[in-house]
């Protein structure tokens, strides 16, 4: 989970239209937020992604669900409110369910920032001490370490980049020409992009890697660490959910 922003509202979700759907929605309890506009701009909230999980939407059975952050059965008032519609996947939509978000918060990526509440080890998600109620009820309730949707996915993604991490460190110390793998270790960095499927995963991973922490000490010593690795660094360090220093 990173921090995300909230994207203007609709020009077409006028607070007309909002009253007029919100009362439809009371009346006969349709899914009254199923249009296609809507659906496109809350699913470009977050990069295409589940707000909460990062599992990218729109790929096989991973389907976006509008999820109302604060449910639509408690605040019906809040059934067209834009802030109130997230991109989820339906697991943690499904999990979430009807939980009261007010009288027992959860993060809500759109306001809270993740790294106040979380880290990641051993690709699963943790709470920190501060806050520590509201990240384990988050954990909970949607279900974030579930092993077979997200915790068998994150270790495949843990094999993959330590082992390229491996390879790119012994680039290093093999290559005659080093900018063979700068590049490399520059393309690897870009998957941790706030964009990308996981990204708080990937970059937590990337950061807390000996071999990555060896290569970056490396180029700085050689005066090689220029300022797209410094931007693709940064980049890493906002989407990152790492450990409290020890």
């Amino acid at each position: 989970m990173i921090k995300l922003e909230l994207a203007p509202c609709p020009a077409r979700l006028t607070p007309e239209f909002q009253a007029t759907k919100t009362q439809e929605f009371k009346d006969t309890g349709n899914s009254v937020w199923d249009i296609e506009w809507l659906k496109e701009a809350v699913f470009d909230l977050s990069f295409g992604k589940c707000c909460y999980s990062e599992v990218k939407l729109g790929e096989e059975s991973k389907n976006m669900e509008i999820e109302h952050f604060h449910p639509k059965s408690l605040y019906q008032d809040e059934v067209m409110s834009w802030g109130n519609l997230l991109p989820s996947l339906k697991k943690c939509n499904g999990k979430k369910g009807t939980l009261d978000t007010k009288s027992e918060p959860i993060i809500n990526p759109f306001i809270h920032n993740p790294k106040d509440f979380f880290y990641i080890k051993a690709c699963r998600y943790y709470a920190k001490d501060t806050n520590r109620i509201v990240a384990k009820r988050s954990i909970e309730k949607l279900d974030l370490n579930d092993r077979i949707t997200f915790v068998n996915p994150r270790l495949d993604i843990f094999n993959g980049i330590t082992n390229e991490l491996a390879d790119r460190k012994i680039d290093f110390d093999t290559f005659q020409d080093i900018l063979i793998p700068i590049g490399r270790i520059k393309r690897l960095m870009q998957t941790g992009n706030r964009k990308k499927e996981y990204s708080a995963l990937v970059s937590t991973i990337i950061l807390s890697d000996d071999n990555y922490i060896a290569i970056e000490k490396l180029l700085i010593e050689k005066n090689l660490w220029d300022a797209e690795l410094e931007a693709l660094k940064s980049e890493l360090n906002f989407c990152s959910l790492l450990p409290a220093a020890e």
